[in-house]
């Protein structure tokens, strides 16, 4: 069911770009919106990272900008940031197993974590984001210190975090545990994993959750998942 909610949330998010006119200027939203020189949105839990995907609209004269697009994570966001004189105030929602969370455009704490440690464990994911029963999701996970890579590059090759201990979750819709994976990093930073979607799976969308933690830094990133079913038969092949 949440698959064809987020098909639709798709559709609310990028229908508008054939009838409302492209911003023009009052200002250069790229320039001014500050979560596009940080690249992150924000919930009160969770950090994601904004991808590519992005239409940008003006409305009321832009005097409202309304930004849509998708997450590196696979969730699908929406602002919108009014614009008063010199100051711009943001709003928005992401799409998360199934509801809207709010986002947050203040200054974010992150109240489960544990206060004594740091954030300096960069986490970067490549994963399997769809998948049909009887199929594999592969999950790479790799840690570096987040002061020496600042481009998040996944292939970086220097500034890893050996040793760090990951902790994998894979729930579903109803928030059941699935699939779980525990060990650390290799001395390249690298851990690796993957789960077999079981014969006749449901259509349902999953959430993979990651956390990382070593003695002194922690830091966590949530997925989604989609689990297609059985193969279509056009697709046997």
């Amino acid at each position: 069911m949440n698959y064809f909610i987020i098909l639709g949330l798709f559709v609310l998010l990028f229908c508008g770009i054939m009838s409302i006119n492209p911003v023009l200027a009052q200002i250069d939203p790229l320039s001014e919106i500050e979560f596009f020189q940080t690249g992150t949105i924000h919930t009160s839990e969770n950090e994601f990272q904004i991808s590519d995907l992005i239409n940008v609209r003006g409305l009321l004269d832009d005097k409202i900008i309304r930004v849509s697009g998708l997450t590196l994570e696979g969730f699908p966001y929406i602002t919108y940031s009014k614009i008063l004189g010199d100051k711009i105030d943001t709003y928005g929602v992401i799409f998360i197993q199934g509801e809207f969370k709010k986002l947050n455009f203040e200054q974010v704490i992150f109240e489960d974590k544990k206060v004594e440690k740091d954030e300096n464990i960069l986490l970067l994911v490549k994963y399997t984001q769809r998948a049909y029963s009887e199929k594999t999701i592969y999950v790479d996970v790799k840690t570096y210190d987040k002061t020496q890579n600042k481009l998040n590059e996944f292939n970086q090759n220097y500034g890893y975090i050996s040793n760090a201990g990951i902790n994998l979750k894979l729930t579903n819709e109803e928030g059941e545990e699935i699939f779980s994976s525990n060990g650390t990093t290799n001395q390249r930073g690298l851990f690796e994993t993957q789960y077999l979607i079981p014969e006749n799976s449901k259509r349902e969308t999953l959430i993979l959750t990651i956390n990382a933690e070593n003695d002194s830094s922690s830091t966590s990133k949530i997925f989604q998942i989609f689990s297609l079913g059985e193969i279509p038969d056009h697709d046997s092949n």
